[in-house]
């Protein structure tokens, strides 16, 4: 398990962010073999009817979940995605990540079960996606936002357990498909002016960055980028045409 800590910067800190952490941080080699030393970040989250999910983060239940598709960057053939189950117990985070191509994972989704993985069988066996689809089912869950952004992933070079990510730029499609998962049309952006400083650890938050976050004023506080995006396009406010739209929405299928 992870302790997660988030902030909330003014994206004109950006600059003055990286130059302070600079001597104490390594990038993330994925990143750094980005032209720009970024990636893109794609999430098709999942909710109920109900967007229960939404609601008990909103309410601070101290033990709750996120269900959600992961790609990233732009499609490729045969490009790998996640079926991802992230928990939080009070504090600390737990992820659960099933690794698959990205047609095995909209064959999965459609109910073909084992059979979806094909060559990919012997790798994974027959219940590797097994607990994401069991919530899917079992609490008929859809799609409901997808949740895109620039990430620049850092790792601490004293102790690489500690990750340090800037996620800028973040947008969202309400109501999207599995396959809009590289589909930025009608995204709408959220937090113009700012960016989240995420910070992962396994058991101490990093002294140098806390002396960092002292000096530019940064307090740990709540941004979920899920609860933001759902925010930014009023999906849970009571009203005729939003209500409409769910519906609509949970009376068809997933798109194949």
């Amino acid at each position: 398990m992870k302790f997660e800590f988030k902030y909330i910067v003014p994206a004109n800190q950006l600059d003055k962010l990286r130059e302070a952490i600079r001597p104490y941080v390594e990038l993330d080699p994925y990143a750094e073999a980005m032209e720009k030393n970024e990636y893109t970040v794609r999430s098709v989250y999942f909710d109920s009817s109900r967007f229960d999910y939404y609601q008990e983060k909103i309410d601070g239940y101290k033990v709750r979940k996120k269900i959600r598709i992961r790609g990233y960057n732009e499609k490729t053939e045969d490009d790998i995605v996640f079926m991802e189950i992230k928990r939080k117990f009070k504090e600390p985070i737990e992820k659960n990540r099933e690794r698959v191509t990205f047609e095995v994972m909209k064959r999965l989704i459609k109910g073909e079960g084992s059979i979806a993985y094909g060559e990919q069988a012997d790798d994974h066996g027959v219940n590797g996606a097994g607990k994401f689809l069991y919530h899917v089912y079992r609490n008929n869950l859809k799609p409901v936002v997808l949740v895109i952004y620039e990430r620049e992933a850092f790792y601490d070079r004293f102790k690489k357990a500690t990750r340090i990510t800037l996620d800028k730029d973040l947008r969202s499609v309400a109501y999207p498909g599995i396959d809009d998962l590289y589909s930025e049309d009608k995204a709408v952006k959220a937090m113009k002016d700012h960016f989240i400083l995420e910070v992962k650890f396994k058991d101490h938050f990093p002294g140098w960055l806390r002396l960092i976050t002292g000096q530019l004023g940064l307090i740990k506080r709540s941004a979920s980028k899920y609860v933001i995006c759902i925010n930014s396009h009023h999906l849970t406010e009571p009203s005729r045409k939003a209500d409409m739209f769910r519906l609509m929405h949970w009376n068809s299928t997933i798109k194949s």
